[in-house]
């Protein structure tokens, strides 16, 4: 770097002492104050750049506290949605627990329901049909004038097999033999007299020669078994109603 008395040795060989002295210090003097000035430049500018760094931390560090605050509440709605969850899970189990055990109960009472059931229909059964015989004799005198040999159940051969059925009741009409097939059930439905219908067709068959009709006999009939019985000319006693064609 240089001094004012080397600036000065140099100004010697031009200008006078006092001038040459007055120069050199001038000029040592405007570098330092020149240095000084850009150094003090540069300072304030590391301290701008400083600052904008320094601000710019603070907002991310802000968007950070606040991803986090977000976070911190997600995990909590997540967590309080699992305590609902398990909470739900355990209610489910306790409900299949409910329903495995009123399932149980529903069985066991659809159990003893059929068993009470079977054994009133065996004894509806066998009274319907002594019902029957008493009095589906008296209705076929009445509308046919039918002259009764015997009523009650009897087997007759059905595809050359012997098939047991419910009340037989033979006789004549104007001397010709008759025989009518009942079929007693508490209550008849469609599929049963289509079913036994095809049964009687087959003892007509079995038996070329005679007369053999059909008879439903019970409590009732819904509407598709009436309609089906009046469709292939049967006879129909229940409680509500007689139709002996």
């Amino acid at each position: 770097m240089a001094t004012i008395s080397s600036i000065r040795t140099k100004l010697l060989a031009q200008f006078p002492e006092p001038q040459a002295t007055l120069m050199a210090t001038v000029f040592v003097e405007s570098h330092d104050e020149l240095i000084h000035r850009a150094e003090f430049n540069e300072l304030t500018a590391v301290v701008k750049e400083l600052a904008t760094a320094q601000h710019e931390l603070a907002e991310a560090q802000q968007r950070t506290e606040s991803r986090v605050e977000e976070l911190a509440e997600a995990q909590k709605d997540l967590a309080e949605a699992q305590q609902r969850t398990e909470a739900r899970v355990e209610e489910l189990a306790e409900a299949q627990k409910e329903l495995a055990e009123a399932q149980k109960q529903t069985t066991w009472e659809l159990g003893n329901l059929a068993k009470q059931v079977g054994g009133l229909a065996g004894a509806l059964g066998g009274s319907l049909e002594d019902f029957a015989c008493d009095l589906v004799p008296d209705l076929l005198e009445h509308h046919h004038g039918m002259v009764i040999a015997s009523a009650g159940p009897e087997e007759v051969v059905v595809a050359g097999e012997p098939k047991e059925f419910d009340v037989v009741i033979r006789g004549s009409i104007d001397s010709r033999p008759v025989i009518v097939l009942c079929e007693v059930k508490a209550a008849v439905s469609a599929s049963e007299v289509r079913r036994f219908l095809k049964v009687v067709d087959g003892a007509r068959q079995s038996a070329p020669g005679a007369e053999i009709r059909a008879l439903f006999f019970g409590y009732r009939a819904d509407s598709q078994a009436r309609k089906a019985i009046t469709a292939a000319g049967a006879a129909m006693v229940f409680t509500r109603g007689v139709m002996i064609p």
